[in-house]
Order: C-alpha cells, then structure tokens, then sequence
C-alpha cells in the first residue's frame, strides 16, 4: 500500500467558456482579463451570473484560456441550488449534461444545452510522486483528511491524473467544507 502526502485545493464555482462564447457574451473579437495566474490558466476579471430553473447565481468566476467548449463546474449544493441536474464527471466529459443560461454583466447572455457538472474529486500527480505512490493514470484512491477539527474524514474514488510539475487534490466546496479544510490543507493519498 502507498501513501503520500498532497496539497489539497478546493476549487469553486466557476465556468470555462469557448471562445465562441466569450466573444457572445463580451462582444465581437473579446478576451478575457487575466485577473490571478493559476496552475494551468488564470482566474478572469469578469463575471458572470448562471440562471437555472430555481434560481440565479451571481458573480461566478471564469477561468480562461478560452476551452473548445464551454463548461460550468458546480457543488452538488449548487446544482440543487439551481434546480439543474447535474451528473459527477472529470472535467471535459460533457456528454449526456444539462444545460443553463449563461448572463454577462451587459446583459448579453448565452444558453447552452449541455456542460453542467459536478466536478469528480481528483489528483493531479508529478511523474515523480505518481511513481513513489505506485500508481497508474485514471487509478481510484483513496484520500484521508485529518484537519485536527473533529472533521477527519477518508474520500474514496479519487480519481489519479498523472502529468504536469505540481501535485495537487481537488475537491469541491461541498467537499472541502465537509473535511474542514482550509489555507494549508494536506491530505494523505492511498494507494493498495
């Protein structure tokens, strides 16, 4: 059994939008305002608001570069929130998703008809630690919390993503909330 210890991130709300789309929604020939670098992109400078069936959210961050198709990553609580069904899946994986309303801040807005979902705990592992941990690409672990708050608790199905200089756990708000993580988290990755 393997074990290594990993920053743990806890990643909210936010869209990707195509290229198509940034330009529907901020006008003809627009990008997007680079507001705090990211492992991998940045955090934009605008916003927008997500309306669903129940209700609208405002204020949700955008994370650029532009992707091939727009994508919006909720928590389970803010899909209910929304009234929108969304399925778990790794990011990317967009067939058989629902829809919403995407609104920019103008007023302009853009309705797409799939890519809501509930983003899949994962981590993204180094070459270097995914050898010392013993595992593979897309291997399920398991993940062990212990923020010394009464809270600790073991996530399975972590999904291993194998590539890239940093290693990092992703998790939702509902997610992170319920471990008690916060600045500085580590968590402990399982591998049998």
């Amino acid at each position: 059994m393997g074990r290594l210890d990993v920053t743990v991130e806890v990643s909210a709300r936010h869209v990707h939008l195509s290229q198509a789309d940034i330009e529907k929604l901020f006008g003809a020939g627009a990008g997007l305002t680079v507001k705090k670098e990211i492992p991998g992109g940045y955090v934009a400078a605008e916003r927008v608001t997500l309306v669903g069936p129940k209700r609208s959210m405002e204020r949700v961050a955008i994370l650029g570069p532009a992707r091939k198709e727009t994508q919006v990553e909720l928590s389970a609580t803010d899909a209910r929130s929304l009234g929108v069904d969304a399925p778990i899946r790794l990011s990317g994986h967009l067939e058989n998703t629902p829809g919403i309303k995407i609104v920019a801040g103008n007023g302009n807005s853009v309705e797409i008809d799939h890519g809501c979902l509930i983003a899949q705990r994962h981590v993204h592992l180094n070459e270097e630690d995914a050898a010392k941990l013993g595992v593979t690409q897309n291997q399920n672990i398991d993940l062990r919390i212990d923020t010394g708050k009464d809270r600790a608790l073991t996530f399975s199905d972590v999904i291993v993503r194998i590539g890239g200089p940093d290693s990092v756990v992703h998790l939702d708000t509902d997610e992170g909330n319920a471990a008690f993580t916060g600045a500085s988290c580590v968590g402990t990755c399982i591998a049998e």
